[in-house]
Formats: C-alpha cells, structure tokens, sequence
C-alpha cells in the first residue's frame, strides 16, 4: 500500500528559493549595467576627453632638446 502525506515546502528551501531570487536579480542587474550603461559611459568619456588644440605643438616639445 502506497501511504499517503503531504508534502510542505520546508523553511530552508523556502530561504534557498528567496536568496536564489535576489542573486539572480542582482546578476541581472549588473549584465544591464555592463551592457548598456558602460559603453554610454565610455562614449562619454572619450569624448571629453583632453586633446591638445594644435596638433604641431606637441611635436615642437619634442624636438627642442634636440637642437
């Protein structure tokens, strides 16, 4: 004869269930800020970034040691 009982979630797998829910959030989280956020970021960045005004006065710095 096959028993019959129920079966109940126990209070650990119930703690697994929620800790997995928030890592996997989290992870998702971070694939969207790595992959759409950071390249905007960068972009930005290397935009801004400092260039000098003429491009024949570094090569000038260069050579007056020279001479």
């Amino acid at each position: 004869m096959a028993k019959s009982f129920k079966k109940y979630f126990s209070f650990f797998g119930i703690l697994i269930a929620t800790v997995s829910l928030k890592i996997n959030s989290l992870l998702n989280s971070l694939h969207h800020l790595i992959n759409i956020n950071i390249p905007k970021i960068m972009n930005k960045l290397h935009i801004s970034s400092l260039k000098p005004i003429k491009l024949y006065s570094t090569n000038k710095y260069n050579t007056q040691g020279k001479n």
